[in-house]
C-alpha cells in the first residue's frame, strides 16, 4: 500500500513551508509530491522543483472539484508508472478536503492507497479573522483533519493562541493540535505528524455545501513581466495591495527580475516578505482573491498591455 499524506490549509497558512519539512525528512524515500495550483501560473511546483523535489503539479482549478478528473488520471498514472512508498498531496487554498478523501477512497484506489494523515495548516496571524468570513470552508477543512498545526504560532501571544485552540476544538473534538512552532520541533516531534498513528475514522466525514472553489467565490490573476524590481519598489506595491481599490487581495507569490538577479516574495491578507533568490527566473506572479482589479493591479506593477497571462474565475 502507497501512503498518502494529505497537506490543506487556507490561502497563505504555510503549507508549502511544510511540505518542504516534509519532504527532507522522507529524502531517502521514494516520494511523489502533487502539487495543486489554483490559478493558471506555477509558483509552488517552480519553488519546490528548484529544491531538487519530485513535482506533479495540477494547475487552473481545485483538485477537489474543477480538476477532479485529471487528478484522479495523475494518480493512477503515478501509481502505475512510479511505485511510490509516499505520495504528499498539497491541495490549493481554497480546495474541500472531504472531497479529496472521497477521491482516494474510490474503488479504483481503495487497495493501493492508504490515507496516513490528513493534517490541517492553521495560521495563528489570520484564522481568527478569516474564520468569520469563511466559517463553513474552515469547518471542512479543520473538521476532517487527523492533525491540527498551527503555523506562525511564534508571531502572536499565548491569549490568540488560547481563542484559536477553543475555536478549532467547536469544529474538532479529537484531532492532535500542534501550537509549537515548526523550527522548535525536534526531529521526532515532526515525524509525529505524519506518523499515522491518529485514528482515521472515515465513515463519518463531514461534507460541506459550501464550495468556495467552484461558486464564483474567487479568482487568480496570472501576470508575467521581464521588467526588474528593487526590492524596496515590490515591496511598495504589495504594501499597497491591501487598499480596496485593487479588489481582495487574500493571497500573492511570485519571483520577479531585480538588477541583482531574482527576487521571491509572498503575501499574505496585507502581510509580505520579499527576499533575494539565487535561481533565475522570467518574472512572475499570481494573486488571488475576491472583485480583483485587472486594470489597476496590472498598473500598480508597471506591467503594459500584453502582460496578463491568465484571468481565471471559478
Amino acid at each position: 500500500m502507497i501512503k498518502v499524506d494529505v497537506i490543506s490549509g487556507f490561502l497563505g497558512s504555510g503549507k508549502t513551508t511544510l511540505v518542504k519539512k516534509l519532504l527532507r525528512v522522507h529524502q531517502k524515500e521514494k516520494v511523489v509530491l502533487i502539487e495543486n495550483e489554483f490559478g493558471d501560473i506555477g509558483i509552488d511546483g517552480e519553488l519546490l522543483e528548484r529544491e531538487g523535489f519530485e513535482v506533479f503539479e495540477i494547475s487552473s482549478g481545485c483538485i477537489c472539484c474543477i480538476m477532479q478528473k485529471d487528478f484522479v488520471q495523475m494518480l493512477a498514472r503515478i501509481i502505475e508508472e512510479f511505485h511510490p512508498e509516499k505520495i504528499i498531496i498539497e491541495p490549493t487554498g481554497i480546495s474541500i478536503l472531504s472531497e479529496i478523501i472521497d477521491i482516494l477512497r474510490k474503488p479504483e484506489f481503495v487497495s493501493l492507497l492508504e490515507i496516513n494523515s490528513l493534517v490541517t495548516v492553521v495560521d495563528s496571524v489570520n484564522y481568527l479573522q478569516q474564520c468569520e468570513v469563511f466559517g463553513e470552508f474552515f469547518e471542512d477543512q479543520i473538521t476532517n483533519a487527523s492533525v491540527l498545526t498551527l503555523s506562525k504560532s511564534q508571531l502572536v501571544d499565548s491569549e490568540t493562541l488560547d481563542k484559536i485552540i477553543i475555536s478549532l476544538r467547536e469544529f474538532n473534538q479529537d484531532a492532535e493540535i500542534i501550537s509549537k512552532p515548526w523550527d522548535a520541533l525536534n526531529p521526532k516531534e515532526f515525524e509525529s505528524l505524519f506518523d499515522g498513528q491518529v485514528d482515521l475514522d472515515l465513515s463519518d466525514i463531514l461534507h460541506t455545501d459550501y464550495k468556495p472553489c467552484s461558486e464564483n467565490e474567487f479568482e487568480a490573476l496570472g501576470l508575467k513581466t521581464s521588467r526588474p524590481f528593487s526590492q524596496e519598489e515590490l515591496e511598495l506595491c504589495l504594501s499597497q495591495l491591501s487598499l480596496p481599490q485593487f479588489g481582495q487581495v487574500l493571497r500573492g507569490k511570485g519571483f520577479l527580475k531585480s538588477p541583482q538577479g531574482c527576487l521571491d516574495f509572498s503575501y499574505t491578507n496585507g502581510q509580505f516578505a520579499v527576499s533575494t533568490s539565487k535561481f533565475k527566473s522570467s518574472g512572475k506572479l499570481c494573486l488571488i482573491g475576491k472583485n480583483l482589479k485587472e486594470k489597476e493591479i496590472k498598473h500598480l506593477f508597471k506591467i503594459k498591455s500584453g502582460g496578463l497571462f491568465s484571468w481565471l474565475k471559478f
